[in-house]
């Protein structure tokens, strides 16, 4: 399990990233292995790679500036590229903008306004999100995962936002949250809810059910 202080990044401007991602962050697990993102040796006087676990299927990599006190943040732009290892068609989620950045190429991290970008990378694309309900009455149960191209389940920690909406529209509740690591979420399905909206923190994709 990695230390909080990995996982949380302590600056006032980052709070909405934080209590957007912490469900994501009690995922991720410190790993041995190489990171997939590399930097030049120019660049790591100024940037610092940081890589998780988020299960069999994905990595998350924090991409940081390192630290200057209270001083001003000059330009600062970077060429990511990837480890010998990481295959042509691996595909890379910014989770800041939370889209589909696409497939590994290098390209340019600018953090000139910015501490940090977040990067999720996935062997396969998310193709769709799976929402069901199970049980009856005040026992439904919801259950959440996010499949590849073969419907199949992605075995990964991928961060969502989760709507309840009451037959009118309104929300009854929302939070965020993950699937765990092998890519289940599971939760008590509000009695009053008459729709569930799914939206991927990865995509920005939006799925709605409605029980």
């Amino acid at each position: 399990m990695i230390e909080a202080s990995e996982r949380m990044v302590d600056h006032p401007e980052l709070d909405e990233i934080n209590r957007r991602l912490k469900p994501l962050y009690c995922e991720l697990r410190a790993t041995n292995t190489p990171c997939p993102l590399v930097i030049d040796a120019s660049a790591a006087k100024q940037i610092s790679l940081s890589h998780h676990s988020a299960g069999r299927d994905a990595t998350y990599v924090h991409v940081s500036r390192k630290r200057k006190g209270n001083l001003p943040l000059d330009d600062l732009a970077v060429t990511i590229r990837y480890a010998p290892f990481v295959e042509g068609t691996t595909i890379i989620y910014d989770l800041l903008e939370e889209t589909m950045q696409g497939k590994a190429r290098p390209f340019v991290c600018d953090l000139t306004h910015g501490f940090l970008r977040m990067y999720m990378l996935l062997p396969f694309q998310l193709e769709r999100t799976s929402i069901g309900i199970a049980g009856m009455g005040r026992n439904r149960v919801l259950e959440v995962a996010f499949l590849d191209s073969r419907d199949e389940i992605i075995q990964a920690a991928l961060p969502f936002q989760l709507r309840f909406l009451e037959s009118m529209g309104e929300t009854l509740a929302s939070k965020y949250t993950t699937t765990n690591r092998n890519g289940q979420f599971v939760h008590e399905l509000p009695p009053a809810s008459s729709s569930v909206t799914v939206r991927s923190c990865l995509t920005g994709r939006e799925e709605t059910r409605t029980p």
